[in-house]
């Protein structure tokens, strides 16, 4: 057979055989983490020259602050990571109930990745008991209002909550969107979908959608290698959060074209922001 030939062959014959199958990561590539990072980071700067305000660098809740006021800008992203915590982090708040019950919860796994590795059905095990306490203690009302604090403004430090849709920016009271939530949350385990999966490993905050529910936040832990390993996961479904907090504050106040104020935030707004 000639070259020609063989290599026509094997082309054919590739073309045949099963595509291999890919399967999806959730993580974030580097490359694309790094990309959301700039437009942040672009975004915080576009929204401190709108209001004649400061950006504030750093890890922390607040990104622009004017006059006293803190801001908090939620990324244009799908999913918005709330908090990352290791069993030896510096940012458990101690004085949180909410934070230590997540911290505990991290203390079923042992020191070491390679020994979870090896037994990960008994650590699962031991999760279900503790995400199902968890869950109980944010169906309070009062429960889940102080996480939600924690995890959206460090408990009250931030006083707006700003997410950008397009070109506009909205702008919320942090507390008035936090209430929001409550209002309507429903708080449950996440369930078995399919063989070899185990229940009640997440905890969902969910909101309504038609006649069911669909999930706000979910709260898990993260085992994902060794150097991602025992660490207490809060992220949010960006569009879910803005579907419900644009379609249950609707008084709003336009300003300088693109700065949309919605219900609390108004008068606060034009009292400390505009007027000085």
């Amino acid at each position: 057979m000639s070259l020609k030939k063989w290599c026509k062959a094997k082309i054919e014959a590739d073309m045949e055989q099963e595509p291999t199958k890919v399967h999806k990561k959730k993580a974030m590539t580097s490359e694309k983490a790094s990309v959301v990072k700039k437009a942040g980071h672009a975004n915080e700067d576009e929204f401190a020259a709108l209001i004649g305000g400061e950006v504030v660098p750093g890890r922390g809740k607040t990104d622009v602050v004017k006059n006293g006021n803190n801001f908090s800008l939620k990324k244009v992203c799908k999913r918005i990571q709330f908090a990352l915590y290791s069993r030896n982090s510096k940012c458990w708040t101690e004085s949180s109930p909410s934070a230590m019950i997540c911290k505990d919860i991290l203390t079923i796994y042992p020191e070491l990745y390679e020994e979870y590795k090896g037994n990960k059905a008994h650590y699962k095990s031991l999760l279900q008991n503790k995400m199902v306490a968890f869950k109980d203690h944010l169906s309070d009302p009062a429960n889940l209002r102080e996480y939600l604090s924690l995890v959206f403004t460090n408990s009250e430090e931030v006083d707006f909550i700003v997410m950008k849709d397009g070109t506009n920016q909205h702008v919320f009271k942090a507390m008035e969107a936090i209430d929001t939530i409550v209002k309507v949350a429903n708080v449950v385990n996440s369930k078995a979908r399919k063989a070899g999966d185990t229940a009640e490993q997440k905890v969902l905050v969910t909101i309504p959608k038609g006649k069911g529910y669909k999930n706000l936040l979910e709260l898990e832990i993260r085992n994902s290698s060794a150097g991602h390993y025992a660490e207490f996961l809060c992220v949010c479904n960006r569009d879910s959060l803005f579907e419900l907090l644009t379609s249950s504050i609707s008084e709003e106040a336009v300003f300088k074209n693109n700065i949309i104020v919605r219900g609390q935030a108004i008068q606060d707004f034009e009292k400390n922001i505009l007027s000085s």
